[in-house]
């Protein structure tokens, strides 16, 4: 039983589905016990969904006490990005914060080949996530991604959709749209995953 009040975490996007991902990563019972925690302890994070319009009505009031997450390319944050203290920095993919501003971004040039696409694609389907995501992702975003360990410590097998895993990355990779969206997903999956907890304690 928790007996503490949930800290909020203003997520700002333009894709829904990104920040619905976040949520169900947050808000899923995935801590193996009291001591060990996956991403952020059960029930300590609040997500407070706004979008982009909502954000900048906000921000010109400027009351606005709570940690914020940029998900993409949001309006003013170029000039957050300079700011920023990187902490994750892969296949084009890279978040960090400053303050009590975090932001994931993408820079797609750096999948423009085949093979780095590939690469990306092999590390985005070893992330763990919760049993609870894995079908929603794979139907999603073409992508079936390892399980996170539930209570009873045990990883639960995942079959990738289709057969020829060389055509179905062929195919995705030429889907510019989807390609962006599986990086913002990498982002997240990471962020939760290492140092959403940290970001939450600065």
């Amino acid at each position: 039983m928790n007996f503490y009040e949930p800290q909020t975490l203003i997520v700002v996007y333009k894709d829904e589905l990104h920040v619905n991902q976040l949520k169900k990563l947050v808000e899923t019972k995935d801590d193996c016990d009291s001591e060990t925690a996956i991403g952020t302890k059960d029930g300590s994070v609040q997500i407070v969904a706004w979008t982009e319009k909502i954000w900048l009505k906000q921000k010109e009031k400027g009351n606005i006490n709570n940690k914020v997450l940029f998900l993409g390319g949001i309006k003013g944050t170029d000039r957050l990005i300079p700011v920023i203290d990187i902490v994750f920095d892969q296949y084009g993919v890279k978040y960090g914060w400053a303050g009590n501003q975090a932001i994931i971004w993408i820079e797609p040039k750096a999948l423009d080949d085949e093979e780095s696409y590939k690469a990306f694609l092999e590390q985005l389907r070893a992330l763990p996530v919760p049993k609870s995501l894995k079908s929603g992702l794979t139907e999603t975003y073409g992508v079936s991604v390892k399980p996170a360990p539930g209570k009873n410590g045990f990883w639960t097998a995942l079959v990738a959709l289709g057969t020829n895993i060389a055509l179905a990355t062929k195919n995705a990779f030429s889907n510019k749209k989807l390609v962006k969206q599986q990086m913002l997903l990498f982002g997240i999956i990471n962020l939760y995953n290492k140092d959403l907890e940290r970001f939450m304690r600065a």
